[in-house]
């Protein structure tokens, strides 16, 4: 069994940190999603970011409005555990990458 720690995502400095690492997030049906975040910026939302799955089936963090910090997608989920593993890539601005 593998184990990993996890991140403290809600403080990073830079959202772009958490791009690539592995998680675990519960929705409010009580299903898993296990899986690693992609970081996406819009330059024409006023600095808006997300982190979606790597597979673009989800939003799984965003910035906070308000506060430009990082916060879980509450529609869709009722908690996510970033863990330090990463997903390495041969490219850096692809999806298509080797856990």
């Amino acid at each position: 069994m593998n184990v990993s720690e996890s991140i403290d995502w809600k403080n990073v400095e830079h959202p772009w940190d958490l791009d690539r690492h592995r998680f675990i997030a519960i929705t409010h049906s009580g299903q898993t999603l296990d899986g690693y975040l992609f970081y996406l910026a819009s330059e024409y939302a006023g600095g808006y970011w997300e982190l979606q799955d790597v597979d673009g089936f989800a939003v799984i963090i965003r910035r906070n409005i308000d506060s430009h910090r990082p916060e879980l997608n509450r529609i869709q989920f009722e908690s996510v555990n970033v863990l330090k593993e990463t997903q390495q890539c041969a490219r850096e601005s692809t999806r298509n990458c080797v856990t």
